[in-house]
């Protein structure tokens, strides 16, 4: 052995190395199926109350988890913070999916979610806080939204399993909420910990969510006898899995891996959705609808590798 590496290190190389390679698995693919575990979860439990239970557990764990003990009060900054920032996240995205997945396949939805990565540019840019796109960039966006609308046009019968107009719309909605989310959350006054700071915008995005589902008359009409074997399956994935393992090891990502590389799970979680749709659920999928979920797809690859 030689004497200038100390012992071990091998070993702990590969550690990490395989770390990181099932932190990569996680957000992946954990990230890509939460879109069936929504389909399933939305049958028999109404979307926006699900929604809320996933992140009032969800955000209850992360607080208690991230917040050490003995450590700084929570100031009303933070939770103003937090409460912004939950309802562009976890209402208007989120809780506008989960309602519209009632209706829509998973895989297409993921797409739709999928232009994300091509509103943050447009916003960061529309409020100073950026450069203008580069051309790399431009094409990018040009070529993702020419291929949301090509999506639009060969799946719009939401009879034959496809997307509504007012379905295509609310899905670039919740979309937009959460790459509005995203370039307004870096100037907010929010705990350093990432952790912490999660659990307590999902606690405020669910109890938005909660009081909206109150307002729609989902509380007074949900008989929780009713709710099947598969819908509880769904919820329980998505607050496990969906939401505490899969945070942690994005987070746990950003700080060992550059994060344009972690960044790549916006253009592969669309096609493990439309995959794991089309394997387990059976979704249809039709050579228009597949070239242009090819088209987006490979523009938010553009769009994503192309940012720093």
């Amino acid at each position: 052995m030689d004497a200038s590496v100390p012992a071990g290190t091998g070993s702990r190389r590969a550690a990490s190395l395989l770390r990181i390679v099932l932190a990569f698995a996680a957000i992946y693919v954990i990230w890509g199926t939460t879109f069936l575990a929504i389909r399933y979860a939305v049958e028999t439990i109404p979307p926006f109350l699900m929604m809320a239970t996933r992140c009032l557990l969800a955000g209850a764990a992360l607080v208690a988890l991230g917040r050490p003990s003995g450590g700084a009060a929570l100031t009303p900054a933070y939770w103003r913070s937090a409460v912004i920032a939950g309802a562009l996240f976890f209402v208007g995205c989120h809780g506008v999916l989960a309602d519209v997945q009632q209706r829509v396949p998973s895989g297409l939805a993921a797409v739709f979610t999928a232009t994300i990565s091509l509103w943050i540019p447009l916003l960061v840019w529309g409020a100073g806080l950026s450069e203008r796109p580069s051309p790399r960039v431009a094409i990018g966006l040009v070529a993702g939204f020419a291929g949301v609308a090509l999506l639009i046009h060969v799946v719009r019968d939401p009879f034959a399993g496809g997307v509504s107009g007012l379905d295509a719309l609310l899905l670039l909605f919740s979309a937009f909420c959460w790459a509005a989310g995203t370039a307004v959350v870096r100037g907010m006054s929010l705990p350093l910990s990432p952790m912490l700071s999660a659990g307590l915008q999902l606690l405020c995005g669910g109890t938005l969510l909660l009081l909206l589902s109150a307002v729609r008359g989902e509380l007074w009409v949900f008989d929780i006898a009713a709710v099947s074997l598969a819908s509880l399956a769904g919820l329980g994935y998505l607050i496990v899995f969906g939401t505490l393992i899969t945070f942690n090891a994005y987070v746990w990502l950003l700080g060992v891996v550059a994060p344009a590389r972690v960044a790549t799970y916006a253009f592969v979680n669309p096609v493990v959705a439309v995959f794991v749709g089309w394997v387990v659920a059976d979704e249809t999928l039709t050579p228009a609808s597949l070239v242009a979920i090819a088209i987006i797809i490979v523009a938010v690859a553009a769009t994503v590798t192309a940012r720093r």
